[in-house]
């Protein structure tokens, strides 16, 4: 589960402007969904829940378009990707056609073992 280390670093008390993009299939799909919505909200941030798949049409929930309307600062902020290998190569993509200095995106791609 990506959500799980986003959690996790929600229950820090660092400093700064929080927004997390949780994308799920399905709103039901949402595991710990109101526990980070809580974390979220104590630390005065804003999340965003994207439902669908990363390959459905329309419109690419971690496109570079989405993600600047989404965040449009997220090219000066510290990004944190965790999530299935799909999402993190979209969100990714996204970042590199927004020209995000690498240096400030951090990713952990996960599978099965």
């Amino acid at each position: 589960m990506g959500i799980t280390p986003v959690r996790a670093m929600l229950e820090e008390e660092a400093p700064g402007d929080v927004v997390v993009l949780y994308g799920v299939r399905s709103e039901a799909d949402g595991v710990l969904l109101n526990e980070v919505c809580h974390r979220v909200a104590l630390r005065g941030g804003r999340l965003h829940l994207l439902t669908g798949r990363t390959g459905e049409g329309g419109t690419p929930p971690f496109g570079p378009g989405s993600l600047y309307r989404l965040v449009p600062d997220i090219t000066e902020r510290d990004v944190y990707v965790c999530g299935p290998p799909a999402m993190t190569r979209a969100v990714l993509a996204g970042l590199r056609d927004l020209r995000g200095p690498a240096r400030q995106v951090h990713a952990e791609k996960f599978g099965p073992a």
